[in-house]
């Protein structure tokens, strides 16, 4: 009888246990259901902010792409201003120049006017403000010197020839409501080659041996392969891209060479170079 009952009782406990399964396995069928399974695999997806997206309808979604698309757009704009501001603030360019020198420094007299002419590259940087720029150059330069002084039966020629390097390195200020610019700053000039001559021409009526008249070269007047001056000019901005300007450069270093240059009266000489030009430049 107790066997009977203990048999009764198991077959009802298994059959509570099983129907309680069922319903567990039945809820858990209904949570992971066919409806959500996007939701789970929404990671996979992707959303393009159209209606036909589909994401579409999800707002976290939306809001997120939304502050993707503002982050992308100010990171684009970011940059594209940095290139700007860096294009405007940066010039290169080409400048054509051409004038006249002279000497000046002690036992000078005699040297008259020569020319220059060159062209090179030219570079405008703003710095601090729009009104301020350093203005570094580098020119391919010829320079002619004339010498001339009459004597007692002869007058004495000389001319001394060179092509250099100019390194001008300007401090400009622009007036913007005028279109005018002003500069000064440091003239470098380092010598590729150089060259000159030197002869006498009698008076009338003096008798010279042929071989000493006219300009012959001659290697007792040396130059220097340095030379350090200062300049200032000023200039008119014709267009935003096209400058013209007036620069004068004195140079305080002897363009000598008092070891090598034997001839005199140059032996003694010290020959200060100023020389104003008249330059236009093409900025880009």
């Amino acid at each position: 009888m107790l066997l009977r009952k203990s048999c009764i009782f198991a077959s009802l406990i298994l059959a509570v246990t099983s129907t309680a399964f069922a319903q567990s396995s039945s809820d858990d069928d209904e949570w992971v259901s066919v409806d959500s399974a996007p939701a789970a695999t929404s990671s996979n997806g992707s959303y393009d902010g159209t209606n036909d997206s589909e994401f579409a309808n999800d707002e976290d979604y939306a809001n997120a792409y939304a502050r993707y698309k503002t982050q992308t757009t100010s990171r684009s704009e970011i940059s594209r201003q940095r290139k700007e501001g860096f294009s405007q603030s940066v010039f290169v360019g080409a400048r054509v120049q051409g004038g006249f020198n002279t000497f000046l420094g002690s036992h000078s007299d005699g040297w008259g006017a020569g020319w220059n002419a060159g062209a090179g590259l030219i570079i405008k940087i703003s710095m601090f403000s729009k009104n301020f720029s350093l203005v570094p150059e580098l020119t391919f330069n010829y320079r002619q010197y004339n010498y001339e002084k009459n004597m007692d039966a002869y007058t004495n020629k000389a001319k001394i020839n060179i092509m250099l390097f100019e390194l001008p390195i300007m401090f400009r200020y622009t007036f913007d409501q005028y279109d005018f610019f002003a500069a000064a700053g440091l003239h470098l000039g380092l010598k590729l080659m150089g060259s000159a001559e030197y002869g006498s021409e009698p008076k009338s009526g003096v008798i010279a041996d042929p071989g000493n008249i006219g300009l012959k070269p001659t290697t007792e007047i040396a130059t220097t392969n340095m030379e350090v001056g200062l300049a200032i000019e000023g200039g008119y901005m014709l267009t935003r891209n096209i400058h013209v300007n007036l620069r004068i450069a004195q140079s305080i270093t002897n363009l000598l060479n008092q070891g090598l240059t034997v001839k005199q009266p140059f032996d003694k000489a010290t020959l200060l170079t100023l020389y104003t030009n008249l330059g236009i430049s093409f900025l880009f």
